[in-house]
């Protein structure tokens, strides 16, 4: 039988040596170990976005602030209908430059450089995904706002297609002695490519803190065990 005083101390012993063989393969981490961890931890993020990112998003979320008002405005003949194309539109060429950004992703995290990667494993689950937007973050902007451009060429008609009739709708009103309604000219790009950038990073670093948190087997030989 046994001596039940001894089983606190055996417990404790026991947690300890846990704890000391958890302390001893951090240690062990090698900066190389660490570095190839978290370039491989944000390519696969990366391909674990949804393509279908944007395709729940409403259509008062894509619109730029300036033509909050459009998607309530059902007067204007075939107004909301031009809308409505606007964001399917929209949000295809959203999913074709999604298909593509892994690869960008991935040539961009090969650029950075980590100074101390053994201590960037422990600043937090989404350390990778800060450290790749704060080197590399411009360059990922401009390869995605140039892809971005040429996708939305197809929405960009259709966008004119509804100023156009808010614009003979506006005119109409003012003539009528109605409530002159606000000016709506600028292009949406700027609003569009800021969010779709805003929103893709968000997703990364969510992507990446999953990956991070999930178990894994010890032994299975992946490099995600070096999170755990």
């Amino acid at each position: 039988m046994t001596n039940k005083p001894l089983l606190p101390l055996i417990v404790i012993f026991i947690v300890l040596l846990m704890g000391c063989t958890s302390t001893g393969r951090e240690e062990h981490v090698s900066a190389l170990e660490a570095e190839n961890a978290l370039r491989e931890v944000t390519k696969l993020a990366s391909q674990t976005v949804d393509v279908n990112l944007f395709n729940e998003m409403a259509l008062q979320d894509l619109l730029p602030k300036e033509a909050a008002h459009f998607s309530q405005m059902e007067g204007i003949p075939l107004f909301l209908d031009h809308l409505q194309q606007w964001q399917t539109q929209v949000q295809q060429a959203f999913r074709s430059v999604l298909v593509q950004t892994p690869l960008i992703v991935e040539e961009n995290t090969k650029e950075v450089v980590w100074e101390n990667p053994v201590a960037a494993l422990k600043q937090g689950n989404q350390s990778a995904t800060r450290e790749l937007t704060k080197q590399r973050g411009e360059e990922i902007k401009a390869q995605v706002m140039k892809l971005l451009q040429e996708a939305l060429q197809e929405s960009d008609e259709t966008w004119d297609l509804v100023l156009d009739r808010y614009g003979i709708w506006q005119k109409g009103t003012s003539l009528w002695g109605e409530a002159v309604l606000a000016e709506v000219t600028n292009n949406p790009f700027e609003h569009l490519s800021t969010l779709f950038l805003q929103t893709y990073f968000e997703e990364l670093g969510k992507q990446e803190g999953i990956l991070r948190t999930t178990p894994v087997p010890k032994g299975s030989g992946s490099f995600l065990e070096l999170f755990w």
